[in-house]
């Protein structure tokens, strides 16, 4: 992988699109499904040959993308502190399952035991996220400090709610685990925060209606 920017700013991407999804989830009920599919499939990619591949495709991050630009770019638009808190949350406990190689392998194994089980179901099949789910409380739920998620009580309390932010959550450590792997760390948010904006632009030119962040 030559370009370690370009595969860092992916790895990001992918991690505030899964976490945007929690918080739409969270506050609203719902989330567009094309970006948890995204997030999702990409838990299930444990041995790919490049950054992209375990998203698909760019188009797929194109929510994450747009996410990443607007955080990055302070002098048009506003942060997110609540999704920025989340970020550097997902990116701790990634940082904490690195030391615990037992959970590690139990969520490899688990992930490709549901994959064995379930390749015939689309990474959206309410069967695929409650083993997704089961697998974030059996292993990185197990980790403190635990993410508390806000938002409405009304959808926090459905059980198909809880279990699509858990497996999204998941996928959150799937993309840090990613960022971690490019050589990522979180000083490289404040000190090189032009280069991943610069990479954000770039992969935002290639997709199909070459939106800007």
């Amino acid at each position: 992988m030559s370009n370690v920017w370009h595969n860092r700013t992916l790895a990001l991407a992918g991690i505030l699109q899964a976490l945007h999804s929690v918080q739409q989830i969270a506050r609203h009920g719902n989330a567009p499904t094309d970006a948890i599919a995204t997030s999702l499939a990409s838990v299930f990619k444990m041995n790919p040959k490049t950054a992209e591949d375990v998203y698909g495709n760019i188009e797929g991050l194109s929510m994450g993308l747009r996410l990443l630009g607007q955080q990055l770019d302070r002098k048009r638009y506003r942060t997110d502190p609540e999704l920025l808190r989340y970020l550097i949350n997902i990116m701790y406990l990634e940082q904490r399952l690195r030391k615990r190689p037992k959970i590690l392998a139990q969520i490899a194994e688990q992930i490709k035991h549901i994959e064995q089980q379930m390749e015939d179901f689309s990474p959206t099949h309410p069967d695929v996220i409650a083993r997704l789910a089961d697998t974030y409380v059996n292993t990185i739920s197990t980790l403190t400090p635990r993410i508390q998620i806000r938002g409405e009580e009304t959808h926090l309390k459905q059980p198909e709610n809880i279990e699509r932010v858990r497996a999204l959550l998941l996928a959150g450590i799937r993309s840090a685990v990613l960022w971690r792997q490019m050589g990522g760390n979180r000083l490289h948010l404040l000190f090189h925060s032009r280069q991943l904006l610069y990479e954000t632009h770039m992969l935002l030119k290639r997709l199909p209606e070459a939106g800007a962040a």
